[in-house]
Order: structure tokens, then sequence, then C-alpha cells
């Protein structure tokens, strides 16, 4: 985890990161002023995830349902880290104050996904992945919007 670089807007929270562990590290952080801490927290982790591994990893939905039911999802975490050409790409969560409440906005280097077939889908109750989107907006209570080709996600926590 490294602060963004200086020549970048600075927004009262901006941090890039690149792995899991850094990605909890800093959703528990950047959640600590919302009121619900614990649920933004949990929500951002899902969201850093989803942008580490669909996004900076290329890793789809399909084949990591299949890695997860192979039981090889970790192996190919360490293999993509280690040598993959997207392993140096970095994710930015910035959060500001806004109006309404606190705004988060996660950002990856990947390509994007079609956000608008994925929102709003529904996972099979005995699928092992495809739930962090639901999850974050059940977490946060926040909608989250999806900025151009989907790789930047950001929403308001409203603080009552």
């Amino acid at each position: 985890m490294v602060p963004a670089a200086a020549d970048t807007p600075v927004d009262p929270f901006d941090v890039v990161l690149r792995t899991h562990d850094e990605a909890r590290a800093v959703a528990a952080e950047a959640a600590a002023v919302c009121t619900n801490a614990w649920g933004v927290g949990e929500a951002l982790t899902e969201l850093l995830a989803n942008a580490i591994e669909h996004g900076n990893l290329g890793i789809g939905y399909e084949l990591k349902r299949d890695l997860l039911a192979r039981g090889a999802w970790d192996a190919e975490l360490a293999r993509r880290f280690a040598v993959c050409e997207q392993a140096g790409r970095v994710v930015r969560l910035t959060r500001a104050r806004v109006p309404e409440g606190w705004q988060f906005e996660i950002a990856d280097e990947g390509e994007g996904f079609d956000w608008v077939s994925r929102c709003g889908a529904r996972p099979e109750p005995s699928a092992p992945n495809g739930r962090g989107i639901l999850l974050a907006q059940a977490l946060s209570g926040a909608i989250l919007t999806y900025v151009g080709k989907g790789n930047r996600v950001r929403f308001v926590v409203p603080q009552r």
C-alpha cells in the first residue's frame, strides 16, 4: 500500500493497493468514519477484492467458480501475482465527504466488465462466488454506480 502520487488531486483519503491483505486493512481504515463502519468496511473489502481479482488479474466469474470448486483458487492467485503481466496493476480507493454522507470510489486498471448485465443478477444459492456486488450493497446501505467501462465503482454511504 502506497500513498497516491503527489501530482494527483488529493482527497481526504486516497490510497493505492495491490493485494487482498492491503485491501482488508485499507477498507477498515476508510470505513472508520461511517456510522456503520463494520458494514461499510466489509462492503469495501468485497469491492476491492473484485477490483483485484476480476479487474487487475483478469479472472472471470466462470474461471473463479471453477478454481474454487477444484480447490485451486489460492494457488492461481499466487501464480498470477508472481508471473502475470497484470500483477503490477494497482487499485485506487478514494473517500470524500459529500453532502449526503461519504462517497467512496474504487478504480482498477483492468478492462472493465459488462456491469449492466451483472447488476441485479442473482447468483444461484449453491454457487461459490458471484455475491460481491449484492453483498456490498446490503452491508453498506448504498447503491453502487459503475462508471464508464466498468472498472470504476462509486457509492455514497448516507450518514444520519
